[in-house]
């Protein structure tokens, strides 16, 4: 799992593992967030919005309200099927992928049943969500 701080309350997840199971995502999600609760001292109203893909499901959490009461956590869970793109310096990583772009000196590639070897990769880049300012 890697875990990317967007701001004191907001985070970025990425849950390396095969895609789960549509029947029982949301169930997994909430299992998940659980789990790391304490670690990132999450508490209050969270919107969730997750992308399962072959590689591993994609998590991005936005605290929405403060909670009255400590350690309580409500979450808004909002399933997609967006894109998610693979940012690097490294053109060699991602040479046999299709959809490169090059921008402001970083490769980007679209992230779907082509992308391979998912382990070797994750050290030299990072995931983008949205690809609305690349474009």
């Amino acid at each position: 799992m890697k875990i990317e701080k967007i701001n004191e309350t907001d985070y970025k997840i990425y849950y390396y593992k095969n895609k789960l199971d549509e029947k029982s995502l949301y169930n997994d999600i909430k299992e998940l967030i659980k789990k790391i609760q304490k670690k990132l001292k999450l508490n209050g109203f969270y919107k969730v919005i997750a992308i399962n893909k072959k590689v591993g499901l994609f998590i991005e959490l936005k605290r929405l309200e403060d909670a009255f009461y400590k350690n309580v956590l409500d979450l808004k869970i909002e399933i997609k099927d967006d894109n998610i793109y693979y940012k690097t310096t490294d053109y060699f990583l991602i040479k046999d992928l299709r959809d490169i772009r090059y921008k402001d000196g970083m490769y980007y590639c679209i992230v779907d049943d082509d992308f391979d070897e998912i382990l070797e990769k994750v050290e030299f880049g990072d995931f983008v969500f949205d690809l609305d300012n690349i474009k």
